[in-house]
Formats: structure tokens, sequence, C-alpha cells
């Protein structure tokens, strides 16, 4: 491809150089799911529960009961031992161990709701938390495309001969674009089929992949782009070397900030593990060109 149609910019946020002819390519799917699911409930269910706790209304006297079932009746029973004070009845612990036990029989699920009131933020505080994907990564120099996921290995190698001729590359690939019905085309990310690592298995993953809010239209596109003249380059790490630096801050940067966000570092490769398993597929299954 004589004219490169991706920027700095674009790679820069979608792709990390590892050095040696290797690259990682970020995933799309957590910070799509994060961006379309998770932040938009957090937000909306953080902001109900605080507005019930401040204004002591709604599920606020669920949460009370939840944490402390005295701290619930605490106003109640101010009212009904001023009754009884006024009234001349003693008030003793066994009346008020009385009064606790007819209250919980008459709100016996309270502290169930006021549980799930408490765990619900919690819980898509914690998808945000999640780590990032781990990344797939390309060896241009073993011509090798690898990636795991769940405690499975997925390879392939293209043929040494591919370099040549980027069409086949591009079939041999097996590349494809994906948008959901919420994200226009121009919005879509790049997929990738890698096999298994043992083909016998007719397995493969699809990893999608491309930052998540794509940094121009046709993201993906142009991210394929790369990719193929990536690996068609005899001297890749120092012909794209530039492509690996940002030259400016964009606005996708900020809300890429929030999608990507994580208490945990990005699941990444035990390498020596990962060597192990590349080593054992190449001898087995590999080329040897």
């Amino acid at each position: 491809m004589n004219v490169k149609n991706y920027m700095p910019d674009m790679v820069s946020r979608n792709v990390k150089s590892l050095g040696n002819g290797v690259i990682e390519i970020t995933r799309y799917n957590l910070s799509y799911f994060k961006a379309i699911l998770v932040w938009p409930w957090f937000i909306i269910v953080t902001v109900i529960t605080l507005n019930d706790i401040m204004s002591e209304t709604g599920m606020y006297n669920d949460i009370q009961w939840a944490i402390s079932v005295d701290w619930a009746l605490e106003d109640t029973w101010q009212l009904v031992s001023g009754g009884m004070e006024v009234s001349g009845t003693p008030i003793t612990p066994e009346a008020y161990l009385d009064f606790k036990m007819r209250m919980l029989n008459k709100h016996p699920d309270a502290i169930y709701y006021g549980w799930f009131y408490i765990l619900f933020p919690i819980f898509w505080f914690i998808l945000l938390c999640l780590p990032n994907a781990r990344p797939v990564r390309i060896d241009a120099k073993r011509r090798l495309i690898y990636f795991q996921w769940w405690g499975r290995f997925y390879i392939k190698q293209y043929p040494e001969s591919l370099k040549q001729n980027e069409q086949r590359l591009i079939y041999f690939l097996q590349t494809d674009f994906h948008s959901s019905w919420m994200n226009r085309d121009a919005m879509s990310c790049l997929i990738m089929d890698i096999p298994y690592e043992n083909p016998a298995c007719h397995k493969k993953a699809s990893p999608a992949l491309g930052a998540y809010r794509p940094v121009c239209e046709y993201q993906s596109y142009r991210l394929r782009d790369f990719i193929v003249d990536y690996l068609t380059s005899p001297h890749p790490d120092k012909e794209f070397a530039h492509y690996f630096n940002k030259e400016k801050t964009i606005w996708q940067d900020y809300f890429g900030w929030f999608y990507r966000f994580s208490l945990f570092p990005t699941l990444s490769y035990n390498e020596k593990k990962t060597e192990a398993k590349i080593q054992a597929w190449l001898e087995k299954y590999g080329d040897g060109q």
C-alpha cells in the first residue's frame, strides 16, 4: 500500500511495540462493554443511592436495616418509648427486644433489600475495575499471530511468501469488521480469526481488536492496513518506529481514560510459559521457513 491511510495518533493508541518485531494490539470488547453498559449503570445507581442516603428517603431505611437493626429502629423506638413513658409503662430491655422482634416480623424483607441496595452499586464498581483484556500479539520476525484467553492458546503462522502478496496476506489473516446496532459502521472493530494451538480441535478465537472509543472513523480498516504493512515490511521496528508515539492529545483520550479505567494492570502474558508454548507449537506445526 503506497499511500498510508493511518497516522501515529491512531496507531499509538491501538498498537504497542515490544521491540524485536513484536507488537501488541489493544482489545475492543471490555472497553466497549464498560462504555455502553457499566458506566451508565454505575452512574445512575450511584446517583440514586447517594440521593436517597443524603435525603434519608427511599432505600435509606432498608440500608439501615441491613447495617444495623438497632440503628434502623432508633427513631421509631424513641417515639414508642416516649409513649410508654407518658403512659407509665416501664421501659425495660425486654420491652425493647419484644418491640424489635415485632418490627422484624413486620418487615421480614427489609434486611435483604438493604443488602441489595448496598451491593448493587458495588457490583457495577467491581465491573469497572476489571483489568483490561489481554492484547493480541504479532511477531513479524517469526510470522506469528497468537493470543491467550481463559487458559487456551491460539496461534497461527503466515507463510513467508505472503509478505510479497498483500491481498493473499489479508485473506490469510481472516479479518472482518463488526459493528453493533448501537454503532455506525465507521465505529466498527476489527475481527481476526486465530485457530486453537491444536488444529485437530477445529476451534478458533475471534478477538475484537482496536481501541474503544475509536480514534477516528473507520479505525478498524486503518488498523488492518497498518497490520498488513507491518507484516510485509523487512524492517518493521525501524520503518514504523515513529508510529508508536503520540503526536498530540485528542479529545478521545478523555473518554478513553474512563473506558479503560481499572484498578488492576492489563492482563499480560507469562513470557516464559508463552515462549515454551510457541516453541512447542513451532516444532510440531511450524512451516520451518
